[in-house]
């Protein structure tokens, strides 16, 4: 398997999303990070990313305060701009107005236009992630996967609740784990695809690493009238939302989808709030452009490799990755039967796991302490130290708990 992009799951070789048609905007400002400082991309962004929106006639707006959005609302209504809904953040400290822009402005003439309606606005369009599919298939080769990252001798309790921004997902599917699932919805219409996610929860709560686990799931990806599986920044920004006032400290993203500065403000916010965000770097090849929000600076990237320690054909490759993990015919265990599944959405649940299962990172580390400690603990592989296509190296499961 192998999930999308941002914001769809990464797709496999085999069965890639296409690109989103719409245009989205969101104009964004943090009274709590004035100081904040947008990480551009670290390659210029394609014509595919530039087209890759949700809606080419909307955009959205984030701003810090309910007076800055009624100012921003009044002084866009007056422009010609129709809104289409204004949501509170409320954990996230933000105000997110959707509107549809006006003829004959385009979606750069609207962010350019709003921005300057309001001091510290920031604007950009509503991208399309889609997830990092996930190929399949049948079979009976070894279960390799916890074993090669020392997962062996026991199930470790899950310290605080893990969250997990995908599909929907098949709670029947993990009731024989008996993790506590709470799920919510943030899909603005359309079908809600529930395969992608019930994969990766599974692999989430597996009784044979975790237990004790609490699992709040965001259903973000849903299926347009054209089949594609995408979600937009507004839902995994609301969807980062609930799960900060959840008391969720970390959170699996198997999406992925090209630099979107909206989305950028909004992961920033919920990294200060103490957000540890694991994301798959993508399947979308060695020669592909970094995919986010795997690749911001305040996110930890995985990449997959297989039970050889080689890393998967199709992985993102760049300084942005942090840890590679097994995502190459990884065993689930699911009420029909047994399958394989393969793509850097499968590995992400890996480091994700490792991070919950360890009080010492649940409860309280920074990012930075996570992210070195995962590093320094970490196999390397491939040429010595770090490097851009394994990272630091493969994860390794938790002593403590063990």
């Amino acid at each position: 398997m192998t999930f999308a992009s941002i914001f769809r799951p990464f797709s496999a070789p085999n069965s890639p999303f296409r690109q989103i048609s719409g245009a989205f905007v969101i104009l964004a400002l943090l009274a709590s990070c004035s100081s904040f400082q947008l990480n551009p991309p670290t390659v210029p962004p394609s014509p595919a990313d530039r087209a890759q929106v949700i809606d080419d006639r909307q955009i959205v707006a984030l701003v810090a305060t309910r007076s800055a959005a009624d100012s921003l609302q009044t002084k866009a209504e007056a422009r010609g701009f129709v809104t289409r809904e204004v949501v509170p953040l409320e954990r996230l400290g933000l105000r997110m107005l959707s509107f549809d822009i006006p003829q004959p402005l385009d979606g750069a003439g609207a962010i350019t236009l709003l921005e300057s309606l309001e001091p510290g606005a920031t604007a950009g369009v509503n991208h399309a992630y889609r997830l990092t599919q996930i190929e399949e298939q049948a079979g009976n080769r070894f279960d390799y996967a916890s074993r090669m990252i020392g997962w062996t001798a026991g199930a470790c309790r899950a310290h605080g609740p893990i969250g997990m921004l995908d599909t929907g997902i098949d709670e029947g599917a993990l009731q024989p784990s008996g993790a506590e699932v709470t799920e919510r919805s943030f899909v603005r219409g359309g079908d809600v695809p529930e395969q992608h996610g019930t994969d990766v929860a599974m692999l989430l709560v597996d009784p044979d690493r975790l237990r004790d686990v609490t699992l709040y799931s965001a259903a973000v990806v849903g299926q347009t009238s054209a089949g594609r599986e995408e979600a937009g920044v507004d839902a995994i920004l609301e969807a980062l939302d609930w799960m900060a006032s959840n008391g969720v400290r970390v959170v699996n993203v198997s999406l992925a989808g090209p630099y979107n500065k909206i989305l950028d403000r909004g992961i920033d916010r919920a990294a200060a709030l103490g957000l540890t965000i694991v994301a798959s770097v993508g399947n979308d090849g060695a020669s592909a452009s970094p995919r986010y929000p795997a690749a911001f600076n305040n996110v930890i990237g995985v990449t997959a490799v297989d039970a050889s320690e080689a890393i998967y054909r199709n992985a993102v490759r760049g300084d942005h990755v942090d840890l590679a993990a097994p995502g190459v015919d990884v065993l689930v265990t699911a009420q029909d039967g047994q399958r394989f599944v393969t793509g850097t959405s499968v590995a992400a649940p890996f480091v994700t796991s490792r991070i919950a299962a360890d009080p010492s990172l649940q409860s309280g580390g920074t990012l930075a302490t996570i992210r070195n400690m995962l590093r320094g603990q970490a196999k390397d592989l491939g040429p010595a130290g770090f490097d851009g296509t394994y990272g630091a190296g493969l994860v390794q499961a938790p002593a403590a708990c063990l």
